[in-house]
């Protein structure tokens, strides 16, 4: 009898620890940890190119304002999702509202200890910005083709850079902004694949709905191609440090995944994709001029 019921007890912990793993996964893949690591990631990519000041908590900032923001994105479009993406859904209808309620009040926690009133507009404009496109602005997706791609990249890199430089912009600035602008153009853009049936059922008109995959892959190899172009003439003329040699690098990797991505399941190769963001990282162990102050 004992022995029946440690067995049960134990079968029972188990199966709580693989739902506890399971739903730890969930959150990784559909709860937006990924993409949203691209904002501390390329924060920090700006402030190594334009030798600026990065603090840890500005960094946790740009991590919980994009992963707000997608959290809204995702319940707000769960309804569409279950046709096309159930899993998304199912755990967006179960996990947004605790999600975005847990990271609203995690970002007025950073922006109180951080007490940059330049940072707390920034976000409140960009956070507000982010939020208006689900429930505004991307009806103007169905009339601009790439308009949501064109929405996020200024988002983008308009939170990348403005914190770096709050006072004066120069050629060094628009030369990373511009950077980053197409960098994140390319990838949403390409997370736009594995949502092109759900997108078509919307009426949005994202790249790949429209031009279909190859014509749209075409599209993004020359993007892709340009921003590095942009970034070595920068090296070149003196306006980005070497360090950004990095960066062209990784152009590398975008234009490898773009000709790949035929040959790999769409949820992988957006996988791929998303792992881009946190690899800027790497600009940041290349070099030691980037200060992280409190």
């Amino acid at each position: 009898m004992s022995g029946h019921l440690y067995e049960t007890g134990f079968l029972k912990n188990v199966k709580i620890l693989r739902e506890f793993l399971s739903t730890l996964k969930d959150l990784f893949v559909y709860g937006g940890i990924l993409p949203a690591l691209w904002g501390p990631s390329l924060l920090l990519a700006s402030s190594t190119l334009l030798e600026g000041h990065c603090s840890p908590i500005t960094a946790l900032i740009s991590f919980m304002l994009p992963l707000t923001v997608y959290a809204y994105d995702y319940l707000a479009d769960s309804k569409v999702d279950s046709l096309t993406d159930p899993r998304r859904s199912c755990f967006s209808e179960r996990w947004g509202k605790p999600i975005i309620a847990s990271c609203a009040a995690t970002l007025i926690l950073l922006l109180g200890m951080c007490r940059d009133p330049l940072m707390a507009t920034l976000t409140v404009i960009l956070l507000v910005a982010g939020v208006l496109y689900t429930g505004f602005f991307k009806g103007f997706t169905r009339r601009i083709t790439g308009f949501k791609n064109i929405y996020l990249g200024l988002i983008w890199s308009s939170w990348t850079v403005i914190p770096v430089a709050p006072h004066a912009l120069t050629a060094s600035h628009l030369v990373v902004f511009t950077f980053i602008f197409l960098k994140v153009y390319v990838n949403t853009a390409f997370s736009d694949y594995k949502d092109v049936e759900s997108d078509r059922l919307k009426g949005l008109k994202t790249l790949p709905a429209v031009y279909g995959e190859n014509r749209s892959s075409v599209i993004l190899q020359v993007i892709n191609a340009t921003e590095a172009v942009i970034l070595c003439a920068g090296i070149l003329l003196g306006l980005v440090p070497g360090i950004g040699v990095a960066a062209v690098i990784l152009a590398i990797y975008t234009g490898l995944y773009l000709h790949l991505k035929g040959e790999m399941d769409i949820k992988v190769a957006t996988l791929i994709a998303d792992l881009e963001g946190p690899l800027h990282i790497i600009l940041i162990l290349g070099s030691l001029r980037v200060p992280l102050t409190l």
